[in-house]
């Protein structure tokens, strides 16, 4: 896929959450909490995941993301999938 930059990640990711929160992503930030501050149950978190990882072609380890809760680990996830 090339090389995809840490921004454009955000970017993508940012208006998938956007969407699915009913917000703008503006409004988001890396330290929202997927479910304690966007409202996100784990079937609407794993469908933020799955979107960025179809995206960008990743088959997620679903180990992995156990451990993600914020929008910021999405984006560690995403770029360490990336490397």
């Amino acid at each position: 896929m090339g090389t995809v930059t840490r921004e454009k990640v955000e970017k993508d990711l940012y208006s998938i959450i956007g969407k699915l929160a009913g917000t703008t992503p503006e409004k988001l930030r890396p330290e929202d909490r997927l479910k304690d501050d966007l409202g996100f149950d784990s079937l609407k978190a794993l469908e933020a995941v799955s979107r960025i990882t179809e995206m960008y072609e990743i088959d997620p380890d679903m180990d992995d993301l156990n451990d993600i809760h914020t929008i910021g680990d999405i984006i560690e996830y995403m770029m360490k999938q990336l490397a």
